[in-house]
């Protein structure tokens, strides 16, 4: 266990020292849970990525100035100023989300005890998309390799918890289109086109967040 430890600190270690040493990477503007606005430097910058669960997040007045934490409770969203002008800004948002992707044992996984930081990659009128880099474990007789990969989530308006609805493991994935169907299970006419074939397991794990507009299309109130 202390080795698995020592392993996953170095490669965390190894992806924070990888970016750029430019305090513009650092630089976010944050909005706490009250409506107050701070701009601020945080310790991870823009060129490296939140590995979840992440619930909280330091922010100092400076660039490497002395820092305080804000919780996932505390806090509602957190841009990174320098990639404002992108075609997708870097932004978090404090989010109530599942732990786990659904699956035929555990078709409405449990969220996390506490909001988590996740991504925002989609933004529609009635659905959100959010990713997170997370970790996924192979076992290997006495060995364990430490993977990274990302889950996918969205949030229906009105909802309070986001719906992971895949995690971007690698390899041959033999149920692929009774797994869409049950991530979808929200969205009958999602369901309807991987019936049809309208959309392929291939053309999914390739770029999971291409439904997400769908999902925001389709969507419909609860009654």
């Amino acid at each position: 266990m202390n080795k698995l430890i020592l392993i996953l600190s170095l490669l965390f270690m190894a992806l924070s020292t990888t970016a750029r040493n430019n305090p513009d990477d650092y630089k976010v503007t944050c909005t706490l849970t009250d409506g107050t606005v701070i701009e601020g430097y945080t310790s991870i910058p823009s060129t490296s990525h939140l590995i979840s669960p992440v619930y909280d997040i330091k922010i100092s007045d400076t660039y490497k100035g002395k820092a305080r934490k804000y919780t996932s409770e505390e806090v509602k969203r957190i841009v990174y100023t320098s990639t404002l002008n992108d075609s997708l800004p870097l932004i978090y948002e404090s989010v109530k989300a599942q732990n786990s992707i659904p699956n035929l044992f555990s078709k409405d996984p449990k969220p996390f005890k506490k909001p988590v930081f996740l991504q925002l990659i989609y933004e529609g009128k009635n659905v959100k998309g959010y990713k997170t880099l997370t970790t996924d474990y192979t076992v290997n007789n006495n060995s364990t390799k430490v993977n990274y990969v990302w889950r996918y989530y969205y949030l229906k308006k009105g909802d309070e918890i986001a719906k992971a609805y895949w995690l971007g493991i690698k390899g041959i994935f033999l149920v692929m289109k009774k797994a869409m169907k049950l991530y979808f299970k929200e969205f009958p006419k999602l369901v309807e086109m991987v019936d049809k074939k309208e959309i392929k397991g291939k053309q999914f794990r390739k770029n999971p967040a291409m439904v997400l507009p769908l999902m925001d299309k389709f969507y419909v109130p609860e009654k």
